[in-house]
């Protein structure tokens, strides 16, 4: 092989590399798919307080290709309760699926709830806005949420399982 067909086929695998490089960056969407623990939960108050939501939360969300989600976490600290369980469910815990898509130009995330634990976010549509992606990520509410002590944003972060 002659010393200039060397330098075009090094180049050509060059040009192949970088192009397959950049032909497979991943969407918002792609990066998120997987099953990811809570890291922690904190709210942000409108009057700029923010606090744990219950310290030593523990949750899960998983997340697939087509964009099906299934969240959940919950106070450690629940008590326990006698009776049906589908009947008496006790403490802070929230659940919910449905659907999500992943904005990249806007980083923003848009959670169609299909059914939730509680049931005001059925049917709903929850937009989300990303803060940080890779093995952590992170999450706010754009629209405050009501709580007892006024209303608040949620900021979720999240670490992909090993």
């Amino acid at each position: 092989m002659t010393h200039s067909l060397r330098k075009i086929l090094a180049s050509a695998s060059v040009a192949v590399l970088v192009g397959s490089a950049s032909a497979h960056a991943q969407s918002l969407q792609e990066q998120m798919v997987g099953t990811w623990t809570l890291v922690s939960d904190t709210l942000e108050y409108v009057d700029g307080t923010k606090e744990p939501s219950a310290p030593g939360k523990l949750g899960q969300l998983m997340i697939d290709k087509l964009g099906n989600f299934s969240l959940q976490w919950g106070d450690p600290n629940r008590p326990k309760v006698a009776g049906e369980p589908a009947a008496n469910p006790t403490g802070r815990y929230i659940a919910y699926f449905g659907t999500m898509t992943a904005n990249d130009a806007d980083k923003t995330l848009v959670m169609k709830i299909t059914r939730s634990a509680y049931p005001n976010f059925d049917g709903t549509e929850q937009k989300r806005q990303i803060i940080a992606i890779g093995d952590q990520f992170s999450f706010k509410a754009i629209t405050p949420l009501p709580s007892a002590k006024g209303p608040m944003i949620p900021v979720l972060v999240w670490q992909r399982a090993k």
